[in-house]
């Protein structure tokens, strides 16, 4: 390694028998940009320089990697994964996976709201089926994924270890099937903050965010009749299909919200906003970090950071 003094004192302070410090090097060489801040934090950080370092080492395709065994046509079936952020995490994952892996055609089945993605998003290679004959448990795949990298890498890398083949770091967004009319920004926030897939915030928590919030924007909330329930009836409520929440989100000028569906879509579609983890932070920062709009921040530092 080369670079600044202080990684040469490291190496020589830890003892390390595999790495060793010059002060200079010829090409070729693998460069690593400027380390933005969110790298300097533990396990966080060896995360972030591992998925750099992979994806800065120019390694063309070794001989040795086997081709992909999934079969053009294959159908999996999802009965149990079967909500927004899973749908999208499936579709963009598969989509990539078959991409790379010159696999012409695949179908998903089981969910209506993976039909709703794929019918938004621009998939090539995936597409959705009703009543197919024949399926492969999309569930068994999804079960595999490491929770420790971000969503949509997830289930691109569980159809790699399935079937083999390349996998993706960073996968992408998936771009919309329509690109949208451009609309003036409306100065809306739109907040979800009771997220059934991790703990909601303590009611009086989460009155005071949507309060700190209301600086930025008219606040709208989404949810149901449960989210009413929760937050209280003088809030205004939004629910909306997939189309429809596409257009909000886009047109507003600030998401906020927990680890959610509605989260994820935030990310795919570029939205500026915040997720604040309600639960183990770790967890929920290896979700979202894939997104470059969203930042993850813990409850307790919302009166820090919140206006």
């Amino acid at each position: 390694m080369s670079g600044p003094p202080a990684i040469g004192d490291l190496i020589e302070e830890f003892g390390f028998d595999e790495v060793r410090f010059v002060d200079a090097h010829q090409k070729p060489a693998v460069d690593i940009a400027a380390v933005p801040r969110i790298w300097r934090c533990g396990q966080r950080g060896l995360r972030c320089l591992s998925d750099r370092l992979a994806d800065a080492a120019t390694v063309p395709l070794e001989a040795n990697t086997l081709p992909s065994s999934l079969a053009e046509g294959a159908v999996m079936r999802f009965a149990r994964h079967n909500r927004l952020g899973d749908a999208l995490g499936i579709v963009t994952g598969l989509e990539h996976y078959c991409r790379d892996n010159a696999v012409a055609s695949v179908a998903v089945t089981g969910s209506p709201i993976l039909a709703s993605v794929v019918e938004v998003f621009a998939c090539e290679r995936v597409s959705y089926v009703p009543s197919p004959s024949e399926a492969i448990s999309g569930d068994a795949i999804f079960a595999r994924s490491s929770w420790s990298i971000p969503w949509l890498d997830r289930f691109n890398h569980a159809v790699t270890d399935t079937f083999g083949g390349r996998a993706r770091h960073q996968v992408p967004a998936l771009p919309l099937r329509q690109a949208p009319t451009p609309s003036a920004q409306e100065n809306v926030v739109y907040c979800q903050l009771d997220a059934r897939s991790s703990s909601p915030p303590p009611r009086h928590s989460a009155r005071r965010l949507l309060s700190q919030v209301a600086a930025h924007g008219e606040v709208r909330v989404l949810g149901g009749p449960d989210t009413q329930d929760y937050l209280g009836q003088d809030l205004t409520y939004v629910r909306a299909e997939l189309p429809e929440m596409v257009d909000r989100l886009l047109s507003c000028r600030l998401f906020v919200g927990c680890d959610s569906g509605l989260g994820h879509l935030a990310g795919c579609l570029g939205v500026p906003g915040l997720i604040v983890s309600t639960d183990d932070f770790e967890t929920t920062w290896s979700f979202f970090r894939g997104y470059a709009t969203l930042s993850v921040i813990p409850l307790v530092a919302t009166d820090l950071l919140l206006p």
